[in-house]
């Protein structure tokens, strides 16, 4: 028997690492107790060394916080997902699909910079316009690109991209929820496969959560007005 989960997390307005993992177990329905540690509060000064060997986060925990065992890193939580959960979907049976999936995620990881960092996930705020340049636009481009053909070549049976959900589909839903907030309009596929992450339920209760929140952290709000 695996040991309790516990996942450590950021604000659910601002971070989306942290949501990638939360979105993908809550969506395939495994248990899990939430840590969540607010930037910039008391309670990430007293406790993120104890609970976050990178200093960041999200981190799971197998066993008691900061006494158990701890992988942290958002790639390596959702690998260390499938290991644990191996029937639970996290990454596609057939083995070609599931390569492309690890593809895909790990290729986002570790690129789009343009994109992660003119548009930073901001679920409470709408900035239309806002963030776009030629890179920006390129990595749209080609992001939206790998969605429709990866849908198109391992999505049937499904409306993800690999027909049922699995840890992809989490990767990219901040991704999605970016779009409406940086008003990027998609079409054809790209846009369909959009709407599908934006109504799944696990989105649905992180985005209501984080509009609930009201912490304002300057770093990620660059276009924000001064307060």
């Amino acid at each position: 028997m695996n040991a309790p989960l516990t996942l450590v997390i950021a604000n659910k307005n601002y971070s989306s690492w942290s949501s990638r993992p939360w979105l993908a177990l809550t969506e395939l329905g495994i248990a899990f107790q939430e840590r969540l540690l607010k930037f910039d509060s008391q309670d990430w000064a007293r406790n993120i060394a104890t609970l976050s060997p990178s200093r960041l986060v999200p981190v799971l925990w197998e066993g008691e916080p900061g006494k158990g065992f701890a992988t942290f890193d958002t790639l390596a939580i959702i690998e260390r997902l499938h290991e644990l959960f191996p029937d639970r979907g996290i990454w596609p049976q057939d083995a070609k699909a599931r390569a492309r999936a690890r593809s895909l995620a790990a290729d986002f990881h570790a690129g789009y910079r343009a994109l992660r960092g003119a548009m930073p996930m901001n679920l409470r705020s709408s900035y239309p316009g806002k963030g776009m340049s030629r890179e920006v636009a390129q990595d749209i481009e080609r992001l939206t690109a790998q969605w429709s053909g990866t849908r198109r070549e391992f999505g049937a049976g499904g409306r993800f991209l690999f027909g049922a959900y699995c840890a992809a589909d989490a990767y990219f839903t901040p991704v999605a929820s970016r779009f409406v907030t940086y008003g990027v309009a998609l079409e054809g596929e790209a846009r369909s496969y959009q709407e599908t992450l934006l109504g799944t339920a696990s989105f649905a209760g992180w985005r209501a959560a984080a509009l609930a929140e009201t912490e304002f952290v300057a770093a990620d709000e660059p276009y924000a007005q001064p307060r």
